[in-house]
Formats: structure tokens, C-alpha cells, sequence
């Protein structure tokens, strides 16, 4: 009881008319959003560099899509149980637990390239243990902001998280790009980047003052609160069952784009890293426009049409990226790729936490996570697709694939349009 007192105490009322300003309000969540931002700015680095180093090693877009199954494998699996932990657990401990975790393989990929002693199977190896890192880390921030802020501002505070995460998606790739390319494809600077951008991450969670003590003690098993948390979603909330298979589209066939995206910036623009991160970049910009809207706009009563609407745009935008072979039109295509992404995750993630009972909403944000494991699945297919035939045809899959698990989604679940 004690510990609902507390947390309630420490929510603060967030005028979200002016989004860069109303963080200031919660001190907790400011800083849970900074360091979301320096987390978005590491991953963002470092997933640049990943791609780019094993297209250096390979040469090859199925072993780009490998890497990726590799990092996907913890959501299928332990990702599941991300949920289970962060209703469970104190979120702040935990989120120092695995920060620390999640520094120390960015520093070990440091020093594995600088000295030269970096393989594939490395590059194998660390991608699934920031995956580790990764599946438990988002369910933890994601069910953190309820405690911070009032239950009606929860999607302008969702809306701010991915704008922390659009800006470095600006900001992280274009600067990483130019790094690599100016260095002589050396992907150490990226590294080097992401280790100093933790720190910073760890930091931020420092500061936090709220310690997230779970609502409720919980006397059965981890397995048996991931399985009431299955439960739940099928049996009492078919809304979040919903929302988690249409999120397979968008979120895990539509974003398999970007591990095609060092093939098809080689052979389809011949360019180099700089274009690569370049492009990754300027797709931000309409994620930090979209998402600027949604954290403006309050408490939006079209998601379901806007989900719906954002997948369409998403998975076209993808399947005439692979058709471009000129770099402004990309640019431009990329724009509405980002802010269709961010839109449609925002409304996803946003509509879960509010009509999920708090005690489990680790567990229902942990399902989303099933959208990277089924990615993983959807980049290696591409792969091989583009390796057989061409990235064109690559992208052509994601985009059909995207658009299509959404139609058929909201025909037959008819009331998620009206979310």
C-alpha cells in the first residue's frame, strides 16, 4: 500500500500543450527520457555499424539478415519474459542491472575491431547479447512512465519517448555515416560513440528518484505470471491481442527494410556509409514531425484509423524505396517511411499501456516484442531474395508483407478502427 502511496505522490501533472517544455514538470520522467534519447543514440550508432561491418566481412545481405535473427533471438525467447521482470522487479535497479550489461558489449566490440582481432562469429555473438539487454530494457522504460505521470497523458508522454529516439535517429546515423566513411570504413569510431552514449544512459538513470517497487507482490512463479499474462491477452483483453499481430506488420516486415538498406545504397545508388547513415537520418524527420504532433495533441480518439492508415502508407513507401535508384527521391520516400513508423508504434505502444491493468503491462509491452523475432524471420527472407534476384525485389517483400498483414488484420478484427 505504502508503495502506491509513494508512486502516486510522485506523479506530476504534465501539460503537454508545449512537449520540450512539459518534461521539465516530472523530474523522473526527464530523466528517463533523456536517457532514453542517449540509448536511442547508441543503438542507433551501433546498428549502422553492425550492418555495415558484416556487409564488409560478407559482402553478402543474407549474412545482414542473420545478424539480426541473431539479435531477435532473445526477444522470441527471453524477450517474452522482459514483461514478466519489469512487473516483478524494482524497474530502476533493473535498468541499471542491464545498462551495465549492455555497456560492457559495446566496449568489448570496441576493443575486438580496434585491435583487429574482430570475426563474424563476434559480431554474431554480441548481437544476440544486446538483444538480452534490449528485451528487457524497453518493457522496463515503457511501464516506468505510468508510475511518473497521470494515466491521460500517457500518449503524450509515449509520443515524447519516440521523439527522444527520432532525434537521434537524425542526429546518430548521419553523424556515424560520415564518421565510418571518413575513417576509412573503420567502424571503431561507432563503437567508441555508443560506449561514451551509455555512460551518459546510466547516468540519467541515477538520477532517477522513483525506485518503480512493483504494485503488488507477486507469490507465484515467473512462469506462471507469464502465463496468466498470456491469459489475459487472449482470454480478457483481445484488444492487445490484436494490436500485438498487427504490429507484426509494420513494426517487424515493414522495418526489415533497413537490413537491406547497405545493399541497396551499393548497388542501387552507388554510394557509400554516409549515404547509408544518411538515409536512416533524414527518415527521422518525419518521425520528429509526426511524433511532435501526437505529443501536442493530447489524448487522440483516432488511433484505430490512424493505425490503419500509417500501415498502408508505410509498407508502399518501402516497396518505392526499392525502386528508386536516385538518392533526393529516396530521401524524400524516407521522410514518410519514418513518420508512418513512428505514428503507427507510437499508437500501438500508447493504446496497450492504457487499456492494460497496470500489474500487467510489463508482460502486455513485452508482447510487442515478438514483432523483432518475426523481423529477424522477415530480413533473412529478403536476404535471400535480394541475393537471388535483386534489393529491388528485397524491399518489394517487406512493403507486400507490411501492407498486407495490415489489411487483413483490420478486416478481420473490425473494432480496431475504432480504437
Amino acid at each position: 500500500m505504502k508503495n502506491n502511496i509513494d508512486s502516486e505522490s510522485k506523479k506530476t501533472k504534465i501539460n503537454f500543450s508545449n512537449p520540450l517544455t512539459s518534461i521539465k514538470s516530472s523530474t523522473d520522467f526527464k530523466y528517463l527520457w533523456l536517457g532514453q534519447g542517449g540509448q536511442g543514440f547508441a543503438m542507433w550508432s551501433e546498428m549502422i555499424a553492425r550492418n555495415w561491418l558484416t556487409y564488409q566481412l560478407t559482402g553478402s545481405a543474407l549474412a545482414i539478415g542473420i545478424v539480426n535473427l541473431f539479435r531477435a533471438i532473445p526477444f522470441i525467447t527471453i524477450g517474452l519474459f522482459g514483461g514478466v521482470i519489469a512487473d516483478r522487479f524494482p524497474k530502476k535497479k533493473t535498468l541499471m542491472i542491464i545498462q551495465i550489461w549492455s555497456l560492457s558489449i559495446y566496449f568489448v566490440m570496441l576493443i575486438l575491431i580496434s585491435t583487429d582481432l574482430i570475426k563474424l562469429w563476434h559480431v554474431y555473438a554480441t548481437a544476440f547479447c544486446l538483444g538480452l539487454g534490449m528485451a528487457i530494457n524497453q518493457p522496463l522504460r515503457t511501464s516506468f512512465i505510468p508510475q511518473m505521470i497521470e494515466q491521460k497523458n500517457l500518449l503524450n508522454a509515449l509520443s515524447l519517448n519516440s521523439m527522444a529516439m527520432g532525434v537521434t535517429r537524425l542526429i546518430g546515423p548521419a553523424v556515424i555515416g560520415y564518421i565510418i566513411a571518413i575513417s576509412d570504413n573503420n567502424v571503431a569510431p561507432a563503437y567508441l560513440v555508443s560506449t561514451i552514449s551509455y555512460l551518459f544512459v546510466i547516468y540519467t538513470t541515477l538520477k532517477i528518484n522513483l525506485k518503480g517497487d512493483p504494485t503488488e507482490k507477486h507469490t507465484k512463479s515467473p512462469m506462471n505470471d507469464f502465463t496468466d499474462g498470456i491469459k489475459y491477452m487472449i482470454f480478457e483483453n483481445r484488444t492487445v491481442l490484436w494490436l500485438v499481430i498487427l504490429a507484426l506488420g509494420p513494426l517487424a516486415f515493414g522495418f526489415s527494410y533497413i537490413s537491406l538498406l547497405p545493399v541497396y545504397v551499393d548497388e542501387k545508388l552507388n554510394l557509400g556509409a554516409d549515404a547509408f547513415g544518411g538515409i536512416q537520418s533524414i527518415s527521422s524527420i518525419g518521425a520528429l514531425l509526426s511524433t511532435s504532433l501526437l505529443a501536442s495533441s493530447g489524448d487522440i480518439k483516432i488511433k484505430g484509423k490512424l493505425l490503419f492508415i500509417t500501415t498502408i502508407i508505410y509498407g508502399l513507401g518501402v516497396i518505392l524505396m526499392g525502386f528508386t535508384g536516385e538518392i533526393f527521391i529516396a530521401f524524400g520516400i524516407a521522410i514518410f517511411i519514418g513518420g508512418s513508423q513512428s505514428v503507427f508504434r507510437t499508437c500501438v505502444s500508447s493504446t496497450i499501456v492504457s487499456v492494460t491493468e497496470e500489474k500487467y503491462r510489463g508482460r502486455m509491452i513485452s508482447m510487442t516484442m515478438l514483432d523483432m523475432g518475426v523481423a529477424s524471420i522477415a530480413s533473412i527472407l529478403a536476404g535471400r531474395i535480394t541475393d537471388l534476384i535483386s534489393v529491388s525485389y528485397g524491399m518489394l517483400f517487406c512493403g507486400v508483407m507490411c501492407t498486407l498483414i495490415g489489411i487483413v488484420t483490420f478486416t478481420i478484427h473490425k473494432k480496431l478502427i475504432k480504437i
